[in-house]
């Protein structure tokens, strides 16, 4: 094994001894016996194309990398250690993170199993996997000229066995601490070549860039041991890699450097500068150096054990006798990677724990999401009620504007239903009252339309709701054909007739007269009642859209809320799937109809049925209405008399009275009765209908439902309840929470898993 020494300076050096530590690794160790992967430090070697970074992981870990004076290393290769109840070397391939899918499939099915004591021609395995597999050029082969040089693939070569029945051999050389196994996991990576120039056929800038960009992203992990490999025969100046280290490990913890090709400096001033700076306490790497004797290019057959003691040898002479003996060798390199690996452990352990604890709160959350078995139908019908009862719970929350009582409503705002209906209500009856009307009536009479100001419209453009429209094509037969209805203004008074069709009337006025002559009996001085009734079915001419949109819109925003309830509430897909297609949606859609049917129930009522009212706002209005006509036929011909209290009234003289002709036809004044009537009606009819609608269709047929307990009455908000899990038949009941084989399969290894996490928690902290 070459410099392998016990416990010594060396070990006192990098601190990697102590009870401690040795605490600390019987823990991950026991971790690790669990079965359970742990992201552990890897070392990988970095340095300039030819410096000798393949040599040196040959060197450690008993793989014969390829070397070659020229481009060698095209790819990343990955050495890994593992514990198996039998002793192999699997040889795959990871595709990298672009690869398409073919092609991520194809190299997926490069796989090679070598079993114990098989001879393993690791040169064939390389050209196999870079040539054949990755198809990357090769300088030797014309007919790969159009392939890539370079490729983000890496090759895994991973040793599994028994825990320590193989402690010679690939990687465990470097997992020696104290004379014992510490961790069985640890990665070795060897990284492209860094190079500046093309070379004319073999590589391009892009090549450049990519290796470049693989060599950053391996340093950067805070779990990587850069071991900084340099030629040493060459100017430390010229070779970007300590550069590239000290971007990405600042603090000089995790990056090594290794001296390589000693044997190759000839020069007695390259020889003492190398010497000089392994031996300078004030070195830019915090850890120093160390310097390796490799097997050069053309030594194929020599083994291991030669290969050591030739370095062994060589390190005895001068002058590279005055190294110190913790630094030269790959003996010495061990140790101290042994250390430096123990240091990254230590720093790593509390992010372990973290880790563990986290996938452990994962799979908890994860088997409580499954649920309990599910294999009978009590099981299955416990199943459902739990769901139902989360549901509930939400909806209840939503309904009665207790928002604080769930998450829900705060990551998601929509879900807030409640007061999206009430500002849909609101708007509806804003909307109403600005614009329900065809005709602006008439404002000589002192009483124009019911609020001042321009009306919106579109009663969506006045609310923050964002409407789902399109979202739910299963609505479209229910919902009214005009979903975002705009209600247009009403026509005004005195509309000129440049703006109006030349044939029909230009106002209110001129419409209830168009429909008196038209419609007129014997009657005198008065008017028959089916021309109230026309005339209010023109005007109110808008109902049935506004109210069909409005209602439709409430139905959009109902039925948004309760798909999203169930997406929060069953996270098992083929539950809420099954459950969706198989029982809710067809009962949704009649409790939808219902309320689009009772909506038009209630316009038929209005506008087809006889006018009525016994409320005495309607003889109020009418009054008024009358009043303020006569105070405006004496305008004018009043005059002040102040009486003894000293009060001051306006009078109207008896002779002015009996001399007062009121200058209008018959038609005129029965019009105006006409007009009064309608406008009179028009208002408690409009106040009394838009409540119906609100209270009626919205607040029970689509909210609260009725008091019942029916399925029938039941708004769709409150459907999903134990009722109609206890209505389930038992095949019904196994079509939706019946578990297929795959999920028994996840519950049982998210069960076994759980148990493997709780068991390593206990190590952790033990």
């Amino acid at each position: 094994m070459g410099y392998m020494t016990k416990k010594s300076s060396v070990e006192a050096e990098e601190g990697g001894g102590g009870l401690s530590s040795r605490s600390m690794l019987d823990k991950i160790d026991g971790v690790r016996e669990l079965g359970i992967d742990i992201s552990l430090p890897q070392l990988a070697a970095f340095g300039d194309q030819s410096s000798g970074k393949s040599s040196t992981l040959e060197s450690l870990t008993g793989i014969p990398f390829p070397r070659d004076p020229s481009l060698c290393t095209r790819y990343a290769t990955q050495i890994a250690c593992r514990r198996d109840s039998e002793e192999f070397i699997d040889v795959s391939i990871i595709p990298r993170p672009s690869a398409s899918s073919a092609e991520k499939k194809r190299l997926e099915a490069f796989h090679h199993r070598f079993s114990a004591g098989e001879t393993v021609d690791f040169a064939v395995v390389f050209a196999e996997a870079a040539n054949r597999i990755m198809g990357r050029r090769s300088p030797d082969n014309d007919d790969s000229a159009s392939l890539p040089t370079f490729t983000e693939n890496i090759l895994k070569i991973e040793k599994c066995g028994p825990q320590e029945d193989h402690l010679t051999g690939i990687i465990f050389a470097l997992l020696v601490v104290l004379g014992r196994l510490t961790i069985s996991n640890m990665a070795v990576i060897d990284v492209p070549g860094i190079f500046r120039d093309c070379q004319d056929g073999i590589t391009t800038e892009q090549d450049i860039a990519l290796v470049n960009n693989m060599v950053k992203n391996y340093m950067k992990d805070s779990r990587t041991i850069i071991l900084a490999v340099m030629d040493c025969t060459l100017d430390i100046a010229t070779q970007d890699v300590l550069k590239l280290a000290k971007a990405a490990d600042p603090e000089g913890v995790r990056t090594l450097g290794v001296f390589t090709k000693p044997d190759l400096a000839t020069e007695r001033a390259v020889q003492r500068l190398v010497i000089y700076r392994v031996q300078a306490k004030n070195s830019q790497l915090k850890l120093g150096y160390c310097v390796v004797r490799n097997r050069g290019t053309d030594d194929l057959h020599s083994t291991l054990q030669q290969r050591h003691e030739r370095e062994n040898a060589f390190f005895q002479q001068e002058p590279w006798l005055e190294l110190p003996k913790t630094r030269a060798g790959i003996g010495a390199l061990k140790v101290r990677l042994c250390g430096l690996l123990n240091t990254v452990t230590k720093r790593e352990f509390p992010d372990l724990k973290k880790d563990i604890q986290y996938r452990l709160t994962a799979n908890k959350r994860q088997l409580k999401d499954l649920g309990s078995p599910r294999d009978s139908s009590h099981a299955q019908r416990a199943y459902m009620s739990k769901l139902c009862s989360d549901f509930q719970r939400i909806a209840t929350c939503a309904l009665e504007a207790h928002y604080v009582r769930d998450d829900i409503f705060m990551e998601k705002p929509q879900m807030r239903l409640v007061t999206q209906v009430i500002e849909l209500n609101e708007a509806f009856a804003h909307v109403f009252s600005q614009s329900g009307h065809k005709w602006k009536f008439q404002s000589d009479s002192g009483q124009g339309d019911v609020k001042d100001g321009p009306p919106e419209r579109s009663y969506q453009q006045s609310v923050h709701v964002v409407l789902p429209f399109d979202e739910y094509p299963e609505l479209d037969e229910i919902l009214h054909d005009k979903p975002d209805y705009a209600c247009e203004p009403p026509l005004p008074s005195g509309k000129s007739s440049s703006s109006a069709n030349e044939a029909g009337p230009s106002d209110i006025m001129d419409y209830i007269k168009e429909v008196y002559l038209s419609s007129r009996g014997p009657e005198l001085g008065t008017f028959g009642g089916s021309i109230l009734e026309s005339t209010f079915k023109e005007q109110a001419e808008k109902w049935e859209d506004l109210v069909l949109s409005h209602v439709s819109s409430i139905i959009e925003v109902v039925h948004d809320f309760i798909v999203h309830v169930l997406q929060a509430t069953i996270t098992d897909d083929n539950v809420r799937e099954a459950l969706w297609e198989d029982v809710l949606l067809e009962r949704l859609c009649k409790i939808y109809q219902r309320a689009m049917d009772h909506a038009r129930f209630l316009l038929d009522i209005e506008l087809r049925g006889r006018l009525y009212s016994y409320n005495h706002y309607f003889s109020a209005n009418l009054d008024k209405l009358r009043l303020q006509r006569f105070e405006k036929t004496f305008k004018g011909k009043t005059h002040s008399i102040k009486f003894a209290d000293d009060t001051t009234r306006q009078m109207v003289a008896l002779d002015a009275f009996k001399s007062l002709a009121v200058h209008k036809s018959n038609t005129e004044q029965v019009c105006e009765e006409i007009h009064d009537i309608l406008f009179s009606y028009y208002k408690v009819a409009a106040k009394r209908f838009v409540d119906n609608i609100c209270q009626q269709v919205v607040e029970r047929f689509l909210l609260s439902g009725g008091f019942t307990g029916d399925q029938e009455s039941k708004s769709p908000v409150k459907l999903f309840d134990a009722d109609l899990v206890l209505g389930l038949e038992d095949a019904e009941l196994e079509a939706i929470a019946g578990e297929d084989p795959g999920v028994k399969q996840q519950r049982e290894n998210v069960t076994v898993e759980i148990e493997k996490l709780e068991k390593a928690m206990r190590i952790l902290r033990g």
